[in-house]
């Protein structure tokens, strides 16, 4: 069985396509597939002109001297046809809608009914049915974001000559490459099973859409957060009401040495007791820890010139701020929680530079 996936998206091999389509056809290869994959930004395709050439002057032959003659053969001879891209604007990227554009030749100008819908028949129609398939990621926490484009594709699947095989979408996509992507190998595993199921069962099947359709991220306001943070990170201006809050800047005051491991106040002085200069080198940085529940409080980490200093009070502009109930900090320093896997679930929010937090484990690690 061949498995033909176009991938669409302007970064190719470097999106956050690639990694779901990768996982996915794996599967496919482990269920006996043959597969292939192409990047489309490596391609010429023109815009089709709409001129009808194809259908009458040069019957299946474009009039465009470029790359996609052979990618029609390509999708003739494969069963399974797999479309990933990253989600533009709600719908396929530019490159994908003029290799979409560009499969008229496939088809022919008459209209015939076919089922319940008038439709265009196949050209070819030994290389029919196909199996097709669904790949996208986006930029937003939510899936019904989706919604347009997969109707999209739900259109083009109504046919007798086409049978809908399911569809991957997953919003927020940037977690794959993000520091966390190690929390992500569920979803990838889930990607796997979807391609060993397409292969051997010609659809995904229910169990494997339901892991699917679950967010990387359980709030999407803390994805929110951490998308902003980066924008503001790269230089993007922060949003007008950013620039108009108010900012508290009480007296600063130095913590006392901790005495234990039972209050956040002891905590966080005694990360500045297990701080790493080694590690840290020449980081210059404050950690805001703003505390709710049982001891709610505000204190902060200074790092600058290897050293760390902890202080009671709000910073004015701190590089990281992480915002937790008291009980949640104090079960990540005992050890009873895991903070990454804290963090998605929402129970404690960060903003800011989210790269220092992934670093923690390693600069307060003295003994």
């Amino acid at each position: 069985m061949k498995v033909l996936a176009i991938n669409g998206s302007p970064r190719g091999r470097r999106g956050n396509t690639e990694v779901i389509l990768q996982a996915f056809l794996e599967g496919a290869r482990e269920a006996g597939a043959e597969t292939e994959t192409i990047y489309l930004k490596d391609k010429t395709i023109h815009h089709c002109t709409g001129c009808f050439t194809c259908w009458v002057q040069t019957p299946g032959v474009c009039i465009h001297q470029d790359d996609m003659p052979a990618l029609l053969e390509k999708v003739r001879e494969a069963e399974i046809l797999v479309f990933a891209t990253p989600l533009y604007f709600f719908t396929v990227s530019g490159l994908m809608k003029d290799f979409m554009d560009r499969l008229i030749p496939l088809a022919l100008p008459y209209i015939i009914r076919r089922g319940h819908h008038f439709i265009h028949p196949m050209r070819h129609s030994d290389a029919w049915p196909k199996r097709i398939v669904l790949i996208s990621n986006c930029g937003f926490p939510e899936g019904h974001h989706f919604s347009g484009l997969e109707e999209m594709f739900l259109r083009f699947a109504d046919s007798p000559d086409v049978e809908w095989a399911g569809s991957i979408l997953c919003a927020g996509g940037e977690m794959l490459r993000s520091p966390l992507r190690d929390r992500m190998t569920w979803y990838l595993d889930a990607a796997r099973q979807a391609g060993v199921e397409v292969v051997k069962e010609g659809r995904i099947l229910p169990d494997t859409r339901a892991v699917l359709s679950k967010p990387l991220i359980a709030d999407p306001a803390v994805y929110a957060r951490m998308a902003n943070a980066y924008w503001r990170s790269v230089g993007v201006p922060p949003l007008p009401e950013e620039v108009a809050r108010e900012t508290d800047k009480p007296q600063a005051r130095l913590l006392l040495p901790p005495r234990s491991l039972d209050t956040v106040r002891d905590v966080v002085a005694g990360m500045a007791v297990a701080f790493r200069p080694d590690v840290a080198g020449d980081m210059k940085a404050v950690v805001q820890f703003e505390v709710e529940g049982e001891e709610p409080g505000a204190y902060y980490l200074l790092i600058a010139d290897g050293r760390c200093a902890a202080y009671e009070g709000k910073h004015p502009d701190p590089t990281l701020t992480i915002r937790t109930p008291a009980e949640v900090w104090l079960a990540i320093a005992r050890g009873d929680l895991d903070g990454a896997q804290a963090m998605m679930e929402g129970r404690y929010t960060v903003d800011g530079d989210l790269s220092l937090l992934m670093q923690f484990n390693r600069l307060f690690s003295a003994a």
